[in-house]
């Protein structure tokens, strides 16, 4: 799988930082990537959680059935996901508390038949873009 990982610094308690992290209905508002969902999401995550929603890079749009894979709170949230065409995906969140705040880590993953090889790495890079304003959109909504 081709994998882009960026990091923030972001002046709020690491708990702050979690509660917005592992909120999914707010996903949208900051994670470019995340169209929105199209199942109800449950009152609590935890490992082998399952929601659908869609995702879109550059343009590109898939509905995608996403299992939490990692749990481990107050510190990450791992999600992967299976896409139409055999499209797969995966999306950490990391909090990390810094003496001035948290750092929220984003990892991005994509993967599947069609992204395989060259295309995957051209793929990542450009979706670099989209992780880098994620991060951005989080600072500004809740830094």
């Amino acid at each position: 799988m081709a994998a882009v990982e960026m990091t923030a610094d972001v002046p709020m308690s690491p708990q702050q930082m979690w509660d917005q992290v592992s909120d999914l209905s707010d996903l949208g508002d900051w994670l470019v990537m995340h169209e929105g969902w199209r199942s109800e999401l449950p009152d609590e995550l935890g490992e082998g959680t399952q929601v659908v929603g869609v995702a879109r890079a550059k343009g590109l749009r898939n509905r995608v059935t996403w299992t939490v894979t990692k749990w481990d709170p107050p510190h990450e949230v791992t999600m992967s996901g299976s896409g139409k065409g055999g499209a797969k995906y995966a999306v950490s969140l990391t909090v990390r508390p810094t003496e001035e705040g948290s750092t929220l880590g984003l990892r991005l993953e994509l993967g599947g038949r069609a992204l395989f090889g060259p295309v995957g790495a051209a793929a990542a890079r450009a979706v670099k873009g989209d992780v880098q304003k994620s991060l951005k959109n989080f600072v500004e909504l809740y830094g």
